[in-house]
């Protein structure tokens, strides 16, 4: 039977909802990423700056949704707002889109990046499967219930930080290996190009606007998923107290504080190593570029240890997307949308059936795709959906300009004007150097669509 009428408890305050998003936030992108994306951008001027816009794009779009999120402080997110400003229909296709690829695939590339490092450590057992375990085993503990999963999700937060903090100093303290080491901010900023080694400037560090538009905006994709826990608060906002403070300060506080540990970690990244010399023998990016660079600057046994402690990031980041997955499922089922045991609670608050259904949706993913096209699919494909979302905060604003609004968009209209110009570039940049990232996206936004006319809208309640 459904727990409580399936109303969820608000039981989560300022330092859980940030803890949330950092949880969220820190995970397989900063430690898959840059080594991935290396070989395509060319140079750490343009692994920096891809960072920092991704950055720029993930403030844009929480002072965007916050908004919105003090105006339907439930559980669902995007979906939500979507679903109340442009309707049922768009609310479906959008949810369907999150719960079933974008949130799916986040776990998929969690869960994958945990087998790609676990790997280095026990060969026998191969990624994929090492990456089946790890969501089956996370995916039991968050049917337990919800206190349990945010214990969990609250020392892996502190966990994370003690980290990237250990990481950023240790790094920095160590001898580099790298030519251009020393001036890796300097080159950035492009004070000291002309200075550069002969052997540095061969490799293209120091070089900016040498990089493709287009190659910049597909990495800025890729990039832009290892930021988007900062819409975490908002999916579970159902569960938050005084939701019209603490979703407010949650993000914006975990966005900033994760925007400079990605920033720091990148620069102990090209510390370590060039971005030609991120590649492997295949002449692929190296998807263990945490293990690499821990190995470079600490030697082999260090190397194995940080290669375990990333791993535990990685665990500890699959129990965040595997609630927030489960809690959009669990909110378009109580409406109607999806079949009604999705909403069934157990007697701890947890939606089980959603978790079952998603852990099922995730081994699929893991087995059938590769780690860089999921990446640039899913990070392009949240990104939309959350531009949608902040288009309807324009239109909101136009639509019913004295609706209560317990926070304020600051800065209105900048923010939602600089989010939409930059998920332009980056979808531009995808179409033009993977195209079959854009047709996946475009086949799970038919695949909504289809679901909807045929059964969805028959039994989806009316917007309130």
């Amino acid at each position: 039977m459904p727990h409580q009428g399936n109303q969820q408890k608000r039981m989560l305050g300022l330092c859980s909802g940030a803890g949330f998003v950092v949880c969220n936030m820190i995970g397989a992108g900063i430690f898959t990423t840059t080594g991935l994306f290396a070989a395509e951008l060319g140079s750490s001027s343009a692994i920096m700056t891809v960072w920092l816009v991704a950055g720029v794009l993930a403030m844009c779009g929480t002072l965007s949704i916050i908004e919105l999120a003090n105006i339907w402080p439930e559980a669902g997110g995007t979906y939500v707002f979507i679903r109340n400003i442009f309707g049922r229909p768009a609310g479906f296709v959008a949810g369907f889109s999150i719960a079933f690829f974008g949130i799916v695939g986040s776990i998929s590339i969690m869960g994958g990046a945990f087998g790609f490092y676990s790997n280095k450590l026990l060969p026998s057992i191969s990624p994929p499967l090492a990456a089946s375990l790890a969501v089956c085993l996370v995916t039991a503990i968050h049917s337990i219930g919800v206190r349990e999963g945010n214990v969990i999700n609250l020392l892996g937060a502190f966990f994370k930080i003690g980290l990237l903090l250990a990481f950023i100093t240790l790094g920095f303290s160590s001898e580099s290996t790298a030519v251009s080491a020393p001036n890796v901010l300097e080159n950035w900023l492009g004070f000291r190009y002309t200075t550069l080694a002969a052997s540095t400037l061969e490799s293209g560090d120091g070089v900016l606007f040498g990089t493709s538009a287009a190659a910049l905006g597909a990495a800025l994709a890729a990039t832009s998923f290892a930021y988007q826990g900062n819409m975490a608060t908002s999916f579970i906002g159902g569960e938050i107290l005084n939701p019209e403070k603490n979703l407010k300060r949650s993000m914006i506080l975990g966005v900033s504080i994760v925007t400079l540990l990605y920033l720091a970690v990148n620069m102990v990244f090209l510390w370590a190593a060039a971005p030609h010399e991120m590649i492997n023998a295949k002449g692929e990016g190296i998807v263990e570029i945490g293990f690499f660079v821990a190995k470079r600057l600490f030697g082999e046994s260090i190397g194995v240890i940080v290669n375990v402690l990333i791993m535990l990031v990685f665990f500890s980041t699959l129990g965040v997307a595997i609630m927030i997955g489960s809690r959009v499922i669990y909110s378009m089922a109580s409406r109607g949308e999806l079949p009604s045991r999705m909403a069934q609670l157990n007697r701890r608050g947890s939606p089980v059936n959603a978790l079952v259904l998603q852990c099922i949706l995730s081994l699929a993913l893991i087995w059938a795709t590769g780690l860089k096209d999921l990446l640039e699919s899913v990070g392009t494909l949240v990104t939309l959906t959350t531009g949608v979302a902040i288009t309807g905060v324009i239109v909101l604003r136009i639509r019913k300009p004295n609706l209560h609004r317990p926070v304020k968009l600051p800065l209105f209209p900048l923010p939602p004007i600089v989010f939409l110009l930059l998920t332009a570039w980056m979808t531009w940049g995808v179409l033009s150097t993977n195209p079959t990232s854009v047709i996946l996206i475009l086949g799970i936004v038919a695949l909504g669509l289809i679901v909807w006319f045929v059964f969805a809208r028959n039994y989806s309640r009316p917007v309130r």
